[in-house]
């Protein structure tokens, strides 16, 4: 219907306004006892930090300017186990370029894994975010800590040369254990931990002690008994210049949306998330029936290019969901990553009548930061990373059960003005929260932490390379 080509105009106009005021944002960083009023730096000035001005002010910039200077020079090695698909490689696909033009020299080792881990990993993560419940087997943790320490070894880590060692995933957790050259290490966790599994913490636990810092999403998800001194938060946030997130005019988006075969002219619930567990898109297809009843015309689009290496279970739940979906013409599975690139997942969240995201667990929930950029309210559930980022009812809902969620999602699509209210409020929480500079800031936080921390010698640059 033209309506939706109407409203979305709006938003793109929005938008751009959105980057032609944007005011200043101030993040204070106490660990490093930043002074915003120096105006003076050392550093060279980062042209891909400096575009993000217009969005974020320039005090923000001076923060991370200071922050980094004292860490100039230092080598990080970054561990995590795919190259593409998933939060973590998009972090560090962002990330790293950034770093590199403040002169701390960041580096990328993927470490992948095999079926058999990758299924082990799958529990360890259900554990993890207390979906399943129980101990680990013995046998079944000496099989896979035997074959990461095997693939670890062929990757060649134990010979990287670098300062401060950056391990993400729980699954790569033992490696600071398994080579104590490691050293000062971080560790990231990217789930949603605010309600483990015993079974599972301890699991983890256990290998956290060649730590210097552990790093969590959000503050919910630090473990409860972590030495607060340990802990640190760095929150993900999304890059408004990458393809994802740029903006795209209506015409080329519905046109993007319609060569995979949405009928543009009728509305459209959309939920983009890899097809997991967690992600629930069951719920999605329950919710699409229930406002069918209501709006015969309405459509439903699963949106999840299949391009993590790890996620071992998700075709297997692909094979559920198109057995429950039947020969239904409106519901679309769109999952081929040669079809569903990120200028397409773009157009979803910008065009999509209303977005859904229906996890029952979320470390923090990143595609429901894309969608509030796009000025797009969704409707998500109350676990720790979307209730973060929403205000119910103020710039998107929280809703857990299916019939209340579909409520709602009738209400947005017919009333447009509500919809319209909420999604410039959305914007405004991700770009007063969640964008790249304010994630950078946290990121420099945390090397301090490790560096500080550090009883061991940092390698230097010599003349004959990186020595002790």
């Amino acid at each position: 219907m033209m309506g939706l080509y109407i409203i979305n105009c709006y938003s793109l106009i929005y938008t751009f306004y959105q980057i032609q005021v944007a005011q200043p944002l101030t993040v204070s960083l106490h660990t490093l006892h930043i002074d915003t009023r120096k105006e003076q730096f050392n550093m060279k000035r980062s042209t891909m930090l400096d575009r993000y001005k217009p969005f974020v002010g320039e005090d923000l910039l001076a923060q991370i300017y200071q922050a980094a200077e004292p860490l100039s020079g230092l080598r990080i090695l970054h561990v995590n186990t795919t190259a593409q698909g998933g939060g973590v490689a998009e972090l560090l696909h962002a990330l790293i370029p950034v770093m590199d033009e403040l002169g701390i020299i960041n580096t990328w080792q993927v470490i992948p894994l095999d079926d058999t881990s990758n299924l082990f990993t799958a529990h360890l993560v259900d554990l993890l975010q207390g979906i399943e419940h129980g101990n680990i087997a013995q046998e079944d943790q000496h099989v896979f800590l035997d074959t990461l320490h095997r693939f670890a070894l062929k990757s060649g880590i134990e010979h990287k040369q670098a300062d401060i060692y950056f391990i993400h995933d729980f699954q790569l957790a033992p490696l600071a254990t398994f080579f104590p050259r490691l050293r000062p290490a971080l560790w990231m966790c990217h789930v949603d931990t605010a309600n483990p599994d015993p079974g599972g913490k301890d699991y983890i636990e256990q290998f956290l002690d060649a730590y210097k810092v552990c790093v969590f999403n959000t503050p919910l998800s630090i473990f409860k008994d972590m030495p607060q001194e340990k802990a640190h938060v760095i929150t993900p946030t999304i890059d408004p210049f990458a393809e994802k997130n740029r903006v795209i005019p209506p015409a080329k988006g519905l046109q993007m949306l319609a060569r995979c075969g949405i009928d543009t002219t009728r509305p459209l619930i959309t939920q983009v998330s890899r097809f997991g567990n967690w992600k629930n898109p069951w719920q999605v297809l329950d919710v699409y029936r229930l406002v069918k009843q209501e709006l015969p015309s309405v459509q439903v689009a699963l949106v999840g290019a299949m391009e993590a290496a790890d996620d071992i279970k998700a075709m297997e739940i692909l094979k559920d969901i198109q057995g429950m979906a039947g020969d239904d013409p409106d519901i679309h599975l769109l999952y081929d990553p040669a079809v569903i690139t990120h200028a397409e997942v773009n157009a979803f969240q910008r065009y999509s009548s209303v977005i859904l995201q229906r996890s029952t667990r979320e470390g923090f929930g990143l595609t429901v930061t894309e969608a509030m950029w796009k000025n797009q309210p969704v409707i998500g559930t109350s676990v720790t990373g979307l209730r973060t980022q929403i205000i119910d009812g103020q710039n998107s809902y929280i809703a857990d059960d299916t019939e209340t969620c579909a409520k709602y999602t009738l209400k947005l699509i017919q009333d447009r003005e509500l919809w319209q209210k909420l999604g410039k409020r959305a914007h405004e929480r991700v770009k007063d929260n969640y964008l790249l500079p304010m994630m950078i800031l946290q990121y420099l936080g945390a090397l301090a932490k490790a560096r500080g921390a550090s009883e061991e010698p940092l390698l230097v640059r010599g003349a004959r390379g990186w020595m002790k």
